[in-house]
């Protein structure tokens, strides 16, 4: 059954279609022509982070806007601006410290994706910078962002041997500047999954993106096409911002090159992703696909379902309302990551990952010899840890109910 789109939803999602005027401008008008709750368009675009995007479309296709609608909606917009060139900034600053490091780094999304998508680095709401090192360098990478300020964050506390392990346990760690409060996620590895995008990551050929006179490094067109592919399957395409971004990169290709575009994308094992983001650009954000390009990508059952769980995942709540684990999209996001990658290879690995948790690897810390036992222990610790954070809420909850009366 496919979600339903409330005319909020559709309005939102035509300004974030790609180039201005033409199209999106006709798009937009007719969505607003729709009757539309403004309050209810405001809360999509912040659960969806596309200030800019709506802010711009509006702007483009001359939409009459409610005077206090018209006015928070702006000043947001520049509030994601001046923070996205903000990042752009700081992001050039890591990439010369790991650079004088002899550190690899590449820059992933962030400034230097809104710049080959838009043209802008402000048209992109970010809330980190993306940075991909190597398994090797990850360390030496913790060290520079240390050296400059940054704390560890998640996974906290942990000393050197502890990091070591986490370092082959996960794909990624969050790291936060108590001044700035910027936030910076270092990944060592683009996908837990092998058999997703293998043989991409830091040491594949770069590309530079000018901003500002500053050239920041990200990967070749198709190799990071493909990881925003699987990025954002892997997150059910819960944000539009995601979605918005890719339809954006696709807008530079002709229609002819739509085929041999996913083609490529194919050989450099993006699994069912590329078909799942082609269909869903197609659909909500109007890319147009050779049809028999659609022909295909349509026939095959799992991809069908793979796009049905990312339309409730972008809808869920009339698409106001975020996707958390406990959510019934957020348990269809989760199962939908066994199928992303076809065949049963993939799917063992799918499940080994999920069942190796680095958090209880890293809170009961056992040798090698006895790693066994987390198989025994998984389940236990689990709702250890889930207890805690509901009793941290309820205490939290109780806490507010008391200063509330006080």
């Amino acid at each position: 059954m496919t979600a339903a789109l409330t005319n909020e939803f559709r309005l939102v999602a035509a300004c974030c279609r790609w180039p201005r005027g033409g199209a999106r401008a006709e798009a937009v008008r007719a969505a607003a022509a729709a009757p539309v709750d403004w309050d209810r368009v405001e809360r999509v675009t912040r659960r969806h982070r596309v200030y800019a995007q709506v802010q711009d479309g509006l702007a483009d296709a001359r939409v009459a806007l409610p005077d206090a609608f018209g006015r928070r909606l702006t000043a947001t917009a520049q509030q994601a601006r001046m923070s996205a060139l903000t990042l752009a900034r700081e992001s050039a600053l890591l990439q010369a410290a790991f650079d004088a490091a002899d550190c690899p780094a590449l820059l992933m999304k962030g400034a230097s994706l809104a710049m080959l998508a838009y043209g802008d680095p402000g048209l992109k709401w970010s809330w980190d910078i993306d940075l991909l090192t190597t398994p090797e360098a990850a360390a030496r990478g913790r060290a520079i962002l240390e050296s400059r300020g940054y704390a560890l964050v998640e996974p906290a506390g942990l000393d050197a041997d502890r990091f070591q392990l986490f370092l082959g346990l996960d794909k990624e760690c969050i790291f936060v500047h108590p001044e700035t409060r910027v936030a910076v996620e270092l990944h060592w590895k683009l996908v837990d999954n092998p058999h997703l995008l293998p043989g991409i990551g830091a040491l594949s050929p770069a590309r530079a993106v000018l901003i500002g006179g500053r050239a920041l490094r990200t990967l070749e067109d198709a190799p990071l096409l493909a990881y925003l592919l699987v990025h954002g399957t892997r997150h059910a395409w819960s944000r539009l911002k995601w979605l918005a971004d890719v339809a954006a990169l696709l807008s530079h290709y002709p229609v002819e090159d739509m085929e041999p575009l996913y083609r490529q994308l194919q050989s450099l094992e993006a699994g069912r992703a590329a078909a799942v983001g082609f269909l869903l650009c197609h659909d909500l954000l109007g890319t147009v696909l050779p049809e028999g390009l659609l022909a295909e990508l349509r026939a095959d059952r799992a991809t069908r379902r793979l796009v049905a769980t990312a339309r409730a995942a972008l809808t869920y709540g009339g698409g106001e309302r975020e996707v958390s684990t406990y959510t019934m999209p957020g348990f269809r996001t989760l199962l939908s990551h066994l199928t992303v990658a076809p065949g049963w290879r993939p799917f063992l690995s799918e499940l080994r990952a999920k069942w190796t948790c680095a958090a209880d690897r890293l809170a009961v810390p056992l040798p090698r010899r006895f790693w066994f036992l987390y198989h025994v222990l998984r389940v236990p610790l689990w709702v250890w840890r889930r207890g805690g954070i509901a009793l941290r809420s309820i205490r939290s909850n109780e806490t507010s109910r008391a200063a509330g009366t006080g």
